[in-house]
């Protein structure tokens, strides 16, 4: 099969707010507590955290942490998690069931995520808290006041304030599983009064207001973007890509195609409001829950917790590397995102009691942290393309009753970034096709491309490979050298598989 990609600077979509590449871990168990936080294991550090898991959460260079929910957050009581940790409580998850810890608080989040150089995002529950249980929760995290919970802080010995910028406002309000779920016009009418607070609180600050995902977003984001717009920066969206039983590669790769739709709507609302309101601020949109999320991806959610064991294959992989292309297109309207989660459940790193391993999800990511520059371009592809499934028989998922498959998607799925300091252009281009190989014609008219270049890949010859606590590198990316660049070149990409194309332009 073949394709073209022909790559011009001069067509410059925009800047690519690195803050895409943030990740989300919640505080339920096997995450950030027993996942991250762990101090019997042997490999636990001075703060009782796991020096393996640090360390592969710190290679991926998140820029934004999103913490504690998620769901989990809906029944969040920051409270309960600061001051000396043999005093403070353990209940139960209102929205799991299970029992819940306060181990790992706020102190020892904020701690690690200065630690590793990441800005903390802590999501506020609105589903059990109240409004001055927000704002009470911020004043602990910057305010320099001499003030009940600034003091509290100080008590705890942390006499600076924290200065944390993001703060969203809820989790999931528009659905029903969700503690606090209810109406937009209900959510839009809390979230806005909130967002006031706690901006006079810190005009510094950052606010993410809840917009909904695939399924909800229309009306939900109908409803919330004019009351809130004027009193936040963010309009958050989630997405999790599940695969259809009668046919799972075609509907995996598609998902996030299904994402970028809602994008482009929610977007298109944003736009509107503010033309109305002649606004000049302008609104972002923030996916802080992406991911694919196949058959026991959400094994997590289970009362009866097991050993966390592998979960992703290389064909998830292929459709994170599509979204993070996606990302980067729409550079425009989507300046911030939280993959979910950073650990286990539906987790770029598994963790049981003796083991760790990266799971194939966690090196398109990876990938692009490392091989990515920092403007989009507006790369011309030119490829065959497939249709997810519509036959007699195709069943619509249940979790989304709204279910449409999708059609005349590319096989070719290609983002193209530059770094004019460096003068390098990267070219990330996914095979999605699950058997044959794509001969990719690649044109850069006017620079010239120097010959040696580097070539990223994620390749396994089973399209469905996954990693393991006895194979933990099954899958994972191949990074060499190469000779064989020019402004007019042809590439192979092997079949369901990912690359990235790093060219020096001399020219």
């Amino acid at each position: 099969m073949k394709a073209r990609v022909k790559v011009d600077l001069e067509r410059k979509i925009g800047t690519i707010n690195r803050n895409i590449y943030g990740q989300f871990m919640s505080r339920r168990p096997g995450c950030s507590e027993g996942g991250l936080y762990d101090p019997d294991s042997p490999t636990a550090d001075e703060y009782g955290l796991r020096r393996n898991v640090v360390q592969y959460i710190s290679d991926l260079r998140p820029p934004v942490m999103r913490w504690p929910g998620g769901c989990t957050g809906t029944s969040y009581h920051w409270l309960d998690g600061v001051g000396p940790v043999e005093q403070r409580p353990r209940k139960i998850d209102l929205h799991f069931g299970w029992e819940a810890r306060y181990e790992f608080g706020t102190d020892e989040f904020l701690a690690f995520c200065r630690r590793i150089g990441t800005e903390p995002q802590l999501n506020l529950a609105t589903g059990t808290a109240t409004l001055e249980e927000g704002a009470a929760w911020l004043e602990y995290c910057n305010s320099t006041f001499d003030t009940l919970y600034a003091n509290l802080r100080r008590r705890n010995g942390h006499p600076e304030p924290y200065n944390v910028k993001y703060w969203q406002i809820g989790n999931e309000m528009y659905g029903p599983w969700e503690i606090g779920y209810c109406k937009p016009e209900e959510y839009a009418a809390q979230a806005r009064e909130m967002a006031k607070v706690l901006r006079r609180l810190d005009p510094r600050i950052s606010i993410l207001a809840v917009g909904g995902n695939e399924e909800f977003s229309p009306e939900w984001v109908q409803a919330v973007v004019p009351e809130v717009g004027p009193y936040v920066d963010y309009i958050t969206f989630h997405t999790y890509w599940r695969d259809r039983p009668d046919d799972p590669w075609n509907s995996m790769m598609a998902g996030p195609h299904r994402a970028e739709a809602a994008i482009d709507y929610i977007a298109s609302v944003i736009r509107m409001e503010g033309l109305r309101r002649r606004q000049q601020r302008k609104l972002s949109i923030a996916i802080t829950e992406w991911n694919a999320s196949p058959e026991g991806g959400m094994m997590g959610n289970h009362p009866v917790y097991k050993p966390f064991g592998p979960t992703y294959t290389l064909r998830d992989a292929l459709a994170v590397a599509s979204f993070i292309n996606i990302m980067q297109r729409h550079c425009r309207d989507v300046t911030l995102a939280n993959v979910a989660q950073s650990i286990n459940v539906v987790g770029l790193i598994m963790v049981n009691k003796e083991d760790v391993w990266r799971e194939p999800v966690y090196w398109p990511l990876h990938m692009q942290v490392h091989h990515s520059g920092p403007l989009a371009l507006d790369a011309l592809v030119e490829c065959d393309t497939f249709a997810e499934s519509s036959a007699p028989g195709s069943r619509s998922p249940v979790w989304c009753p709204q279910y449409r498959p999708m059609s005349d998607l590319s096989y070719l799925d290609c983002s193209a970034t530059f770094d004019p300091q460096q003068r390098k252009l990267y070219l990330s281009l996914v095979n999605r096709h699950r058997d044959d190989a794509l001969q990719v014609s690649v044109a850069v008219p006017e620079p010239r491309v120097n010959s040696q270049g580097s070539v990223h890949e994620l390749f396994h010859s089973d399209p469905m490979a996954m990693n393991s606590p006895a194979a933990p590198d099954n899958v994972r990316s191949i990074s060499r050298t190469t000779d064989g660049f020019a402004s007019s070149f042809v590439w192979e990409l092997k079949p369901h598989s990912y690359t990235i194309l790093e060219l020096n332009i001399t020219g």
